[in-house]
């Protein structure tokens, strides 16, 4: 670039700049933009290097925290792309700081591209660059074209950008979608089609992040045409299980009335909504006026929705169930056997070890079979005090009983209609709350305590358990029709420590560990040994566990032995994890917790019945319940 050209870029700056703070100007959004560039930021315009681009190492902290996000906007990132490449447009996706976490460009400039600061890693901000699509959308929050010499700073004015911002469910910007040119022609309105479809896209892809983000609340889709309901303009509204609103998107809060809960914006609880579709499916349009007298077509979705469409069973290379079954041959055995029932209207029974994936497992079926897209919904019955696991199985009316919550609340199985409910240890569930869940079964409904009109259900149930369920049936602890009934497909999941492909799955966890810490790390091969020597008590859950310690520990380097715990860490190396040598191992660990169960259990990454249960099995009696030495003289 000429040095005439950069000087008259910087005194046009500083022109406009000069002109906008006298009395009666008006200011534009450029000018306002400048002007922080020049006093807020103390940029110099006639500044020409090249932006700032970040390390792979730098840029993987401000991806991680959002690699859910990007997985959801990759889909309108590439079909944008498409539509713009051929005109010379690369897209960039930028976190809220303005550093570009995902990109796609155009091959044959990318060196040119990279030297703009169009590329992955680019810093956007206003505080790095100046008046520019990104930095100026975040800043204020609102769509955006800067156009050519529109750039702060010398060494953009060439090119165009336009810049949407993404909002999160809070409102905050949570991300900007943005289109740029390395050239383009002189008019602005050249880039008015690119607006208008960089607009479209950054919607879709804001919306698609709203009904992700309210998984685990319900959700309701307005629109004043039932046609509407899937548009992307559609206005939708989270809340939980008392009606209160807890997420709008930017359309719902600009055409309804300023309220934070259900009852006062549409004069309608939860209960009377369900009430209102009980007899159709919960997704299915149905009409709904506000207190400001406008009626609505809705749409209600009920909360652990995973979104995805409705398919038929996948082909075996696309299935999550023989996925999770890797390469152990007898599992795997056993899980295909599974694959080709899942279509059929039969309930599954998990046995397994504590840890050992049986809720993973339960969402892979549920992921493969025709309920994908509607809710799963999971309880562990081993987790909630008996005299409560009635109310979160059925839920309660208003006023049902002492205690209970004002506005009542939605049990759990009515939050599964039309998908799973997954019960988790379903071994320790009463006996009089099983002789209820085999009517609900039976007859397909369930009236709320306190209730006296019942709910049509449509629910899949995949029960688990660590117990022999038949043995307790034998003798009387577990209804026999019961079983029955929730055992028409059964599944053992065999623990970690037997499993053929154990490196595999360690390996598989490993990188598990390291998207979610954002920690990079390769395991030695003394180390892989000593992991695999290990008997794994509290499988999964613990072999997470262990390989997060050591990551942390590592601290991105190989992970050598001394960075796992201390009972992985200190075996020689071919020492076989026998029994004998198991009971010497926890013991030695419960006495350096001074007996403390909990302390033990949350370092093996366990339940404490799991530990209880180790315990027995390896005849460990705690100091406080051993008998005492009666032959023993003082």
């Amino acid at each position: 670039m000429l040095n005439g050209a950069i000087s008259s870029h910087a005194e046009a700056i500083h022109r406009m700049v000069s002109k906008a703070e006298r009395p009666g100007e008006t200011n534009s959004r450029l000018v306002n933009s400048w002007r922080r560039s020049l006093a807020g930021y103390e940029l110099d315009p006639g500044r020409i290097d090249a932006p700032r681009i970040l390390s792979s190492y730098d840029l993987r902290s401000f991806q991680a925290p959002m690699d859910r996000f990007l997985r959801i906007a990759r889909l309108g990132i590439e079909r944008l792309h498409e539509r713009i490449r051929d005109a010379g447009y690369v897209v960039l996706l930028t976190d809220g700081n303005g550093v570009t976490i995902d990109f796609l460009g155009i091959d044959s400039l990318k060196e040119e591209l990279m030297r703009a600061g169009l590329y992955l890693g680019g810093l956007w901000s206003e505080s790095e660059e100046g008046t520019n699509g990104v930095g100026t959308c975040i800043a204020d929050g609102q769509p955006i074209v800067v156009h050519k010499a529109e750039h702060f700073r010398a060494a953009n004015i060439d090119r165009t950008c336009t810049a949407v911002p993404i909002f999160g469910p809070a409102g905050e910007v949570l991300a900007v979608l943005d289109a740029s040119a390395l050239s383009a022609p002189d008019d602005k309105k050249s880039q008015t089609l690119v607006y208008s479809m960089v607009t479209d896209t950054a919607k879709l892809i804001e919306n698609a992040n709203f009904v992700d983000a309210t998984r685990n609340r319900w959700l309701l889709r307005l629109a004043q045409r039932p046609e509407c309901l899937e548009m992307p303009g559609v206005s939708m509204l989270a809340f939980d299980e008392t009606g209160n609103i807890t997420a709008a998107t930017r359309d719902a809060r600009n055409v309804l009335p300023s309220t934070e809960n259900l009852c006062t914006l549409f004069g309608i609880s939860l209960d009377d909504l369900l009430s209102a579709v009980s007899a159709k499916s919960l997704s299915a349009p149905a009409e709904l006026r506000a207190v400001d007298g406008r009626s609505w077509y809705f749409q209600l979705r009920s909360p652990d929705y995973a979104a995805r469409p409705l398919r038929v069973r996948p082909a075996p290379e696309q299935s999550q169930l023989l996925k999770l079954a890797g390469r152990d041959a007898a599992f795997r055995r056993v899980v295909e056997r599974a694959h080709k029932l899942i279509n059929a209207d039969l309930s599954f029974m998990l046995h397994g070890e504590t840890g050992s994936g049986k809720e993973r497992l339960a969402r892979a079926l549920h992921e493969d079979g025709p309920r994908a897209g509607k809710p799963f919904v999971a309880l562990n019955c081993a987790a909630i005090p008996e005299s409560l696991i009635e109310s979160e199985l059925f839920g309660y009316r208003q006023g049902a009983f002492t205690g209970a919550r004002t506005r009542g609340m939605t049990g759990k199985v009515i939050l599964a209609n039309g998908g799973t409910l997954f019960l988790d240890e379903i071994g320790d569930m009463p006996l009089d709350l099983q002789s209820r869940l085999l009517r609900a079964l039976s007859e397909k409904e369930v009236t709320p305590l306190g209730g006296e009109t019942p709910v049509r259900i449509d629910v899949r149930f995949i029960c688990a358990s660590h117990h022999d369920l038949f043995q307790m049936v034998r003798s009387g602890r577990f209804r026999e029709d019961l079983y029955y009934r929730l055992s028409g497909v059964v599944i053992r999941l065999p623990p970690l420590r037997d499993r053929a492909d154990l490196s595999d799955l360690i390996r598989e966890v490993l990188q598990e560990e390291i998207r979610e810490t954002g920690i990079p790390g390769e395991l030695r091969e003394d180390t892989m040994q000593r992991l695999k020597l290990h008997l794994w008590p509290g499988n999964f859950r613990e072999l997470h566990n262990v390989l997060r310690h050591a990551l942390i520990l590592s601290g991105s380097s190989t992970i050598a032995p001394d960075h796992l715990p201390e009972e992985l860490a200190t075996r020689p190396i071919g020492q076989q994890a026998d029994p004998e040598n198991k009971r010497l191992q926890l013991e030695s660990l419960l006495e350096q917790h001074g007996w403390r169960i909990q302390s033990v259990a949350t370092t093996l990454g366990i339940a404490r019945s799991t530990l209880y249960r180790q315990m027995d099995r390896l005849h460990i009696v705690p100091p406080n319940r051993r008998k005492p030495d009666l032959d023993r003289t003082e």
